[in-house]
């Protein structure tokens, strides 16, 4: 079974940027990464610097950014 990924889901996956828990927001940011959602890069900034290590690593592979 494959599931897409349709235009509302970019919203939802959008408002999970912003969810208290860290697991929605690691996993709204690998879905962004993975499907090339368009979202709000200031967003994803803001989330560059979340308490949640897991969380900031993903929101730079979501930005397109690398370890050095």
């Amino acid at each position: 079974m494959h599931v897409g990924v349709d235009a509302g889901s970019g919203a939802a996956v959008a408002s999970a940027l912003g969810d208290e828990a860290w697991r929605v927001r690691e996993m709204a940011l690998k879905v962004v990464a993975r499907h090339e959602l368009v979202v709000d890069e200031a967003a994803l900034v803001e989330l560059l610097g979340d308490p949640v290590l897991r969380v900031r690593a993903q929101a730079a592979r979501a930005l397109g950014l690398r370890a050095p």
